[in-house]
């Protein structure tokens, strides 16, 4: 069918991008015709309207560390496709991509199942992950919870990770709605990792555990972060977990992380959670070593990722109001005083509008940019309609940098923050200078 590994991803590309309907039951026709694949592992199911890429990522490195063959799934890719589908850390090798895909879609062709482009890849990586016989599969879901087409396993460790206003149309349009969806990957017998959530939405949250059978660790409450210190990109901190659901009381002192703000500290804080939650089912101790060393060294990716230093260059993939106010007080907690220049792009269906009022009260120069080659970025157009004529704006993100550059001297901090198309091009672009 596919000769060649680039013709298996246009094709996975050219799938429909949205779903047709709110039920899984397309997914769970797909996956009987693998055997139902997704059965074959034990999982981690990790959601969260920011912050859960993070947490699937530190969860995968500390499994991993400690012995199991894990596989991640993650979205979106930063660089290349494989890095949504990795083993140890390891993405799926091409040739591996291209068996796999050619041996799927001939299954679902012949049995005229037409999948959108997530459901796709979901199924992939369910029969991947059962081929290469992995421990435990740490699987971030892509957009909700409840009807997220990741959503038909029975995880033995969830985590929410956040909850805030994003993808209202299609999981809201309030928060206690985005809440309910979100409270979906919650199972019976499941330990649940909750970060901090909104008052309006623990009600929610707390009902499900409840009704349903699960057992919670909540943020600030059986999971603890103390004595916080941010200095020089690094985050120093106590973590103590101590809850009836995990066997002993878990107090790790001065723990280091590369980190420029609060939040990386406290979703780092849910991985190790729930990576001590899945080896105690499992019967196997946690190294506190293990703990120590692999966050010392944790970054991932996009967010407040630190791509030069000399001039100081960070992206982030911010990409809504919550996810920008964590933004800006990071930035003040580690950079204060210091100029800030702040590149930022986005999709048009985003507010826009929210996240341009809280860049308002802060003294960043703030330049919008569009993204090439996306039908879904806004435009200058769509941005002047929502925020006025009088915004600073160039067509492409070089030419802003260029021009921060020649204004700030190389000095203060170069942001890039928005959608992760911009900040993918950004660093893939900038890495191959360098």
């Amino acid at each position: 069918m596919f000769t060649t590994v680039e013709q298996a991803i246009d094709y996975i590309h050219q799938r429909p991008k949205f779903h047709r309907e709110n039920k899984l039951t397309i997914m769970k026709q797909a996956l009987h015709l693998f055997g139902d694949p997704q059965k074959e592992f034990p999982t981690i199911h990790v959601t969260g309207t920011n912050g859960k890429g993070s947490v699937s990522h530190l969860v995968s490195e500390l499994l991993g560390a400690h012995g199991y063959r894990v596989g991640l799934f993650t979205s979106p890719y930063i660089l290349r496709f494989n890095e949504r589908i990795q083993i140890d850390d390891q993405q799926i090798p091409d040739e591996d991509l291209l068996t796999l895909t050619n041996q799927v879609v001939t299954k679902l062709v012949r049995a005229e199942l037409n999948l959108t482009e997530f459901e796709l890849v979901t199924i992939l990586m369910f029969v991947y992950f059962a081929q290469q016989q992995i421990d435990v599969g740490v699987i971030e879901v892509g957009i909700g919870g409840e009807h997220d087409r990741t959503n038909v396993i029975e995880a033995e460790i969830g985590v929410i990770a956040s909850i805030g206003m994003d993808h209202q149309d299609l999981i809201g349009p309030t928060l206690v709605d985005i809440a309910r969806e979100k409270s979906g990957i919650i199972k019976t017998g499941q330990t649940t990792i909750l970060g901090q959530l909104p008052a309006d939405t623990i009600p929610v949250v707390t009902e499900k555990i409840a009704t349903i059978g699960a057992q919670g660790i909540w943020f600030d409450q059986q999971l603890q972060v103390s004595k916080l210190k941010l200095a020089d990109g690094v985050a120093t901190f106590d973590l103590k977990v101590a809850s009836e659901f995990i066997e002993g009381r878990w107090i790790l002192k001065k723990l280091q992380m590369p980190a420029f703000a609060s939040w990386q500290v406290w979703d780092a804080s849910l991985a190790v959670a729930a990576a001590i939650a899945f080896m105690q089912r499992h019967h196997a101790k946690p190294s506190i070593a293990i703990v120590r060393e692999r966050l010392k060294h944790f970054q991932v990716p996009g967010r407040l990722e630190v791509l030069s230093q000399q001039p100081l260059i960070l992206l982030d993939g911010a990409h809504n109001p919550a996810a920008f106010k964590a933004l800006i007080q990071g930035v003040k907690q580690s950079f204060a005083g210091q100029p800030i220049y702040l590149t930022l792009g986005m999709m048009a269906d985003k507010d826009i509008a929210g996240v341009a009022e809280l860049l308002a009260h802060t003294n960043w120069q703030v330049t919008w940019t569009a993204i090439e080659d996306n039908p879904r970025a806004a435009t200058k157009s769509d941005l002047e309609e929502r925020l006025g004529a009088k915004i600073r704006f160039y067509e492409h993100w070089q030419e802003s940098l260029q021009a921060e550059l020649q204004e700030g001297g190389g000095e203060g901090v170069y942001l890039f923050a928005g959608s992760f198309y911009l900040i993918t091009n950004v660093r893939h672009y900038l890495r191959l200078e360098s």
